[in-house]
């Protein structure tokens, strides 16, 4: 079974309402959808994780067309859970059926960012995920991360890693970084994310630090 992770781009009449609003604000850091359900009759039910201001985002939410309820629950450390209900949008259908064929599926978590992009993971068949990705609307930008085969286990410790970090935890591993002995240096990492090696130090040290914070709340 393969994965491909990957960045889609989402145009002006592809975005979701809700994503839409949190990139024209800025009081949303990180908006991840754990789940949703939209095999039933309309209105679809969605979950998400935000770290921000949750009257901000209730704002968003009130002015976001389609969206017709929510309820918050909140996290000590200063994040919340969002139950959104929504009308589907329109222009989620051939994001949806494209995502939907047989032998592939989108799986949780999806991480939304401010630029209009979002980060997740497509599972299935080698032969079902090419066509998948070719039949999402053209005006779509896509990168594609990583492919390889698909272990659940990377999903199930939520990090709280935006993907740029993610990205950088990745290169400093295959570069030996974080091998005993040391085997590759911050000027590795650098090269291979294409940034300058301060920039790659400020992503791995961000990255440490969210990491470090979720391990030793993890048993809370």
């Amino acid at each position: 079974m393969k994965y491909v992770r990957l960045r889609v781009t989402f145009s002006a009449e592809t975005i979701n309402p809700v994503h839409a609003a949190i990139c024209d604000a800025d009081a949303v850091d990180r908006d991840v959808l754990l789940h949703e359900d939209r095999s039933g009759p309309p209105p679809d039910t969605l979950l998400y994780h935000v770290d921000g201001d949750p009257d901000a985002f209730a704002g968003m939410l009130g002015d976001a067309p389609g969206v017709l309820e929510w309820a918050f629950t909140a996290v000590k450390d200063g994040t919340f859970y969002a139950f959104v209900e929504e009308a589907p949008p329109e222009g989620d259908e051939e994001i949806l059926d494209a995502l939907s064929r047989t032998g592939i599926m989108a799986v949780p978590p999806i991480e939304f960012a401010s630029d209009r992009s979002a980060t997740l993971t497509v599972v299935g068949t080698a032969g079902a995920i090419r066509p998948a990705l070719e039949g999402l609307p053209g005006e779509m930008g896509m990168e594609v991360i990583r492919v390889g085969e698909y272990d659940r286990r990377r999903e199930l410790f939520d990090s709280g890693l935006t993907g740029r970090q993610r990205e950088a935890i990745a290169a400093a591993v295959d570069a030996g970084y974080y091998d005993s002995p040391r085997r590759g240096s911050i000027d590795d990492v650098a090269a291979a994310l294409d940034v300058a090696p301060s920039t790659a130090a400020e992503h791995l040290r961000k990255a440490e630090s969210r990491v470090m914070a979720a391990v030793s709340g993890a048993d809370d």
